[in-house]
């Protein structure tokens, strides 16, 4: 099977001076001949610098979730469960019910809930335990029968609702890690001596009942912490699976003796198909890469896996990091972003946007994001995470909690995962030209006790129109023109000016139909 790269021309030349840490200076030389970008009636959100011609005086800031003050919302508390119940596994809302599939000590849990916080763990009677019924829907324990229908399973990776599958046999579809040891051939993994390892589908007409399994449908990804994608603009299901890239440059940068012993490089590579249970024939392991540590990482970081999801335009990914160091072990999740699906981008100064918990709080030192976009709940956006209390292995220093997993979540509200900040000083940002279909526009922003001030500029940085300033708090902000500017400026392409004091600027919209 080839692999096909799409390479994207370079628009543009974007030089970045940092003069500090709270002042970055971007600029890009004008160029007549670029033609205007139209942005259409996404939100226009600043995780990247694709809009911005010029940034002074401004800091771009990961805004961490807030988590839910009711964590962990879904505790291990039964016997098949425990010690662990966490999101290695998928949240769904539909028709108003919460559903999430999750992983116990003994494969694959359900449960749902009216709320997203307060979890009914119904008695499926699917999978007995000691004689009772449970809540198991896939028990890895049992032979490849109804209630396995995988003869090599191993891990959980998440169940999707599949909105083009005219099978309703098929609706949902539940991706795993399947696992043939002991075994001698041409599907040899190549990170794993003596495996045959893939990704595993199954189908079900209601999420509960799993009858169809297909253990290796894909070998081109062929390791844990799997994360699918259903790409609706390009009509694919698209794989972003782990797999290994040790770098010897990366090593001798980071010059440290434990990582022969220690370091793996893990990485994520990517998979696309028209389905999840056809795939075209692929040699293991052989899908190209699109995620990897690098030098502004810490020593020992690797790339644990990532889950990816469409919003506004973008393609926004959690990156679950993992740091290696023997003294470290943990998890957390920062933001990644892309404009196509495959070249990402680390967000910002790379903060947390899951962080790991502080002293006396359940998640201490491993999250790993549900395999889902965010639950939409009104302006908030939901991230279910996996939170654990104990290191990732080979940790075996002090400090050592006992092991317990379980499910939690944080939340934003919406486009609100970068801000562009300033302080009393003051900063400005400069579009590149737009297309503009209206200049109606509104923000998303917090400038209450600040102010933010909008023009619109002519190729020649002509103001020919300027807002009232705005000092209010609101995800849909309407910008009042000073005076009535004709409409007709902005037919071949405006620049879009924001002045920003002691405020955050999260996006900006145009022609808001919904006010």
């Amino acid at each position: 099977m080839k692999w096909i790269f799409i390479v994207f021309p370079i628009l543009f030349s974007i030089q970045c001076i940092a003069e500090s840490p709270d002042n970055v200076r971007l600029s890009t030389a004008k160029d007549s001949s670029l033609p205007p970008i139209r942005i259409g009636s996404d939100s226009q959100l600043f995780l990247d610098d694709y809009l911005i011609e010029s940034m002074e005086g401004l800091t771009r800031k990961v805004q961490s979730v807030r988590k839910c003050g009711d964590n962990p919302v879904l505790v291990p508390t039964e016997p098949w469960e425990e010690p662990y119940a966490i999101v290695y596994g998928s949240v769904i809302k539909e028709d108003g019910l919460f559903r999430i599939w999750y992983y116990g000590s003994s494969g694959v849990c359900y449960a749902q809930s009216e709320d997203g916080i307060h979890w009914t763990k119904p008695e499926l009677d699917l999978t007995q335990y000691e004689g009772l019924p449970t809540n198991i829907v896939i028990d890895r324990n049992a032979p490849q029968t109804a209630a396995n229908p995988f003869e090599y399973f191993y891990e959980l990776f998440g169940v999707w609702k599949d909105p083009i599958d005219p099978n309703p046999n098929r609706r949902y579809k539940m991706g795993v890690l399947c696992i043939q040891r002991n075994y001698e051939g041409p599907r040899e993994d190549p990170f794993h001596h003596g495996q045959r390892r893939g990704l595993g589908i199954a189908a079900s007409p209601d999420g509960i009942h799993w009858k169809e399994g297909f253990d290796f449908a894909t070998e081109a990804i062929c390791d844990g912490a799997t994360h699918l994608m259903w790409d609706a603009p390009n009509e694919k299901w698209v794989v972003y699976g782990r797999t290994k890239y040790v770098d010897e440059q990366l090593l001798k940068i980071w010059d440290n003796e434990w990582a022969d012993r220690y370091y793996w490089g893990r990485s994520v590579a990517r998979a696309e198909n028209d389905n999840l249970i056809d795939w075209p024939e692929s040699l293991p392991g052989e899908a190209p890469r699109v995620m990897t540590s690098d030098a502004q990482d810490p020593p020992g970081t690797e790339i644990y896996g990532m889950n990816v999801f469409p919003y506004e335009g973008f393609y926004i990914a959690l990156i679950q990091m993992f740091y290696n160091q023997p003294e470290d072990c943990f998890l957390d999740v920062q933001l990644g972003v892309s404009r196509d699906g495959v070249h990402f981008e680390r967000v910002a100064d790379r903060s947390p946007f899951i962080p790991v918990g502080g002293t006396g709080e359940w998640d201490r030192f491993n999250q790993s994001p549900a395999n889902n976009p965010p639950i939409e709940v009104g302006d908030e956006l939901r991230f279910y995470y996996g939170g654990r209390s104990y290191r990732h292995s080979p940790y075996d220093g002090p400090d050592k909690g006992e092991k317990f997993g379980a499910v939690g979540f944080g939340s934003i509200l919406r486009d609100r995962f970068v801000a562009l900040e300033a302080s009393y000083d003051g900063g400005t940002l400069t579009t590149r030209p737009l297309l503009l279909d209206s200049i109606d526009l509104t923000l998303n922003a917090e400038s209450k006790f600040g102010e933010i001030r909008v023009s619109l500029l002519n190729d020649q940085g002509e103001t020919l129109a300027e807002s009232e300033p705005i000092r209010s708090d609101g995800l849909k902000i309407p910008i009042q023109w000073k005076e009535n500017p004709d409409r007709r400026i902005i037919e071949s392409g405006i620049r879009v000016q924001f002045k920003i004091r002691n405020a955050k600027l999260y996006s900006f919209r145009q022609h808001p139909d919904d006010l």
